[in-house]
């Protein structure tokens, strides 16, 4: 053997270990698995001391103040509430002034989709274009 069909055989030994480590450990990308979620065929015992104990002190104690949970669930309500207008004024689009409404309900959606109400924000953006697009397509025909 000389020193060049050496390094060919030392090269092909480490592919043939990565490959097979990859397959081993999970990492093959050809490969699917699935993961099966059960409940458990037996009590943990052991748990209950260490429950019993946060339990207790979480009821008692919180790092958060009211106040700033508060602000928390009112901006979040608020942000709900961007989404929900802007997808009620999309939908009416698609009934009464398309242009209009669905160019409000296209700014109010992307006002909700930056707000955090993807969601809403998405559906509203979508609908107001499809009645833009819907009245501009068939006003030639009724006109």
């Amino acid at each position: 053997m000389t020193n060049n069909d050496d390094l060919m055989d030392k090269a092909t030994k480490e592919r043939f270990q990565r490959d097979q480590l990859r397959t081993e450990g999970g990492l093959n990308h050809k490969e699917e698995y699935a993961a099966e979620i059960t409940a458990p065929t037996r009590r943990i015992n052991d748990a209950e001391p260490y429950r019993n104990r946060s339990s207790n002190h979480a009821d008692t104690y919180s790092d958060v103040p009211d106040e700033e949970i508060e602000e928390l669930v009112e901006a979040v309500t608020r942000n709900k509430a961007v989404g929900y207008i802007a997808l009620f004024v999309a939908l009416a689009s698609l009934f009464v002034w398309p242009v209009l409404l669905g160019i409000s309900g296209i700014v109010l959606g992307i006002i909700a989709l930056l707000m955090g109400n993807k969601g809403l924000g998405a559906w509203s953006i979508a609908l107001g274009f499809i009645a833009v697009a819907a009245y501009f397509l068939l006003v030639p025909y009724y006109g």
